[in-house]
Formats: structure tokens, C-alpha cells, sequence
């Protein structure tokens, strides 16, 4: 009996001994192991933090060649020129990524962005002034017109100073895409434009202000015009 207790307690302090090593051993492994996850998401956040401040990337430097550029894109709602040097790569490039990385300062009116894309002068000019007047605060406007039109609008204008860079335009051509991006693309750099019209110089508009910025605003979908018109101008300019 002497014996057989003997051997009892010697297997039982030599399980107790195995057990607390396991747990030791597990306990030293999960430390670790948490160690090592909150080293590596440390290191993943010091790393995306560089990414993001990156040159190349988003930092999105203004040309040292153009001084007075900064105050022309600094995103505020009240800018009054929309002129700018930027390269087309450039402005596509900035106008992508500005929405990822810049913030509401503070909460600002929405707008809507109103795009003209023009020879000249807007022939309907004066209903134009008169549908925007008095709202100010709600609209911003981008006119897109042929490079070879230098004239500027009175300073009592809406349309005073709101000429984006533009390049030539050929009806029915690639490049009027080419002119619609580069309305919106300059439409982007301010973030308090939160709809989008696209407009040409025959446009009119049917409804008030008012009428017109509360249903865009107010809706989630796109409105898009498209009909088949089989006059020389429409179907008749495609032979293929």
C-alpha cells in the first residue's frame, strides 16, 4: 500500500508539473501572439499613414511655376475664378482624387454645378442671369467655350470669370467628351458641389431656381436625355 501510495503521488505532482507547463507554455504563445498582432497593425497604420501622404500619390502638389495657384484650388465655396495652369493629366488626377482625402471644414451649403459647354458667348445669356439671380450661395457655374473666344463677361455677370482652360471642340467628335470631362473634372475641386448639370449654349431652362435645385438636390438618380432624331444632325452624321 506504502508503495502503490507512493507512485500515486508521484504520478500526481508529475501531472500537476506536465499541466502547468501546457498552461504556461499556451498562456506565453497568446501573449505573443497579441504581441505580435499589435505590432503588425501598428506598423500597417504607420505604413498606410506614409501611403496616403505620399508625393506621388495624394499629396497632390501644387506646380512651383504657378504661385497663385494655391488660392485658385483651395476649395473654398466662395471662389470667383475657376482659371487655372494645371496639365489635363493633372486636373484628372486631382479632381479623382481630392474626394478621398479632403474633408468638410465645416458643414457648407450644397450646391448645384451648372456646365456650359459653349463656342462663345451663351446666346440665351440674359434668361440665364435671370434664373440665377438672387441665388448665389446654390450654384456654381463652368463655361467650357472655344479657345479662341478671349472675351470676358462684365464683373456683374454670372458669368465673370468662370471660363475653365478649354480646348477645341468638334460637333458629334471625341472630343466633346473630352470638353464634358474637363467641365466636370474642374466641378469636382469644389466639394460643396454635390449635383451636376450638363448644359449646351441652346439650353434653356422651363422652371424657376427654386423648382429646378430642390428636385436635384433632393434626388438620387441621374436624368439623362436620349432619343433617336433622324435629321442630318442626329442619325443623319453617322455613315457607318
Amino acid at each position: 500500500m506504502t508503495v502503490l501510495g507512493k507512485d500515486f503521488s508521484a504520478r500526481g505532482r508529475r501531472e500537476i508539473r506536465d499541466g502547468s507547463f501546457q498552461f504556461i507554455a499556451t498562456l506565453l504563445f497568446g501573449l505573443s501572439l497579441a504581441l505580435f498582432v499589435i505590432l503588425m497593425g501598428l506598423l500597417m497604420k504607420d505604413l498606410l499613414r506614409k501611403f496616403l501622404s505620399s508625393h506621388e500619390s495624394y499629396a497632390l502638389p501644387l506646380p512651383s511655376s504657378s504661385p497663385s495657384l494655391a488660392i485658385n484650388l483651395s476649395l473654398t465655396v466662395n471662389s470667383k475664378e475657376v482659371w487655372h495652369l494645371m496639365s489635363e493629366e493633372e486636373l484628372m488626377r486631382r479632381a479623382s482624387m481630392l474626394p478621398l482625402v479632403l474633408s468638410h471644414p465645416h458643414r457648407q451649403t450644397l450646391k448645384v454645378a451648372f456646365m456650359f459647354l459653349a463656342r462663345g458667348r451663351l446666346p440665351l445669356e440674359p434668361i440665364w442671369e435671370k434664373f440665377f439671380k438672387g441665388h448665389e450661395r446654390f450654384f456654381s457655374i463652368y463655361l467650357h467655350s472655344s479657345p479662341e473666344f478671349t472675351d470676358d463677361h462684365p464683373e456683374s455677370s454670372v458669368f465673370h470669370k468662370r471660363r475653365i482652360p478649354s480646348k477645341p471642340v468638334e460637333w458629334g467628335r471625341a472630343s466633346m467628351v473630352d470638353a464634358e470631362r474637363r467641365l466636370l473634372a474642374n466641378a469636382l475641386l469644389d466639394c460643396s458641389n454635390e449635383r451636376f448639370v450638363l448644359l449646351s449654349e441652346t439650353c434653356i431652362p422651363v422652371f424657376n431656381f427654386t423648382t429646378i435645385y430642390n428636385h436635384l438636390i433632393n434626388s438620387n438618380h441621374s436624368f439623362l436625355s436620349s432619343f433617336d432624331d433622324p435629321r442630318r444632325i442626329g442619325r443623319g452624321r453617322y455613315n457607318k
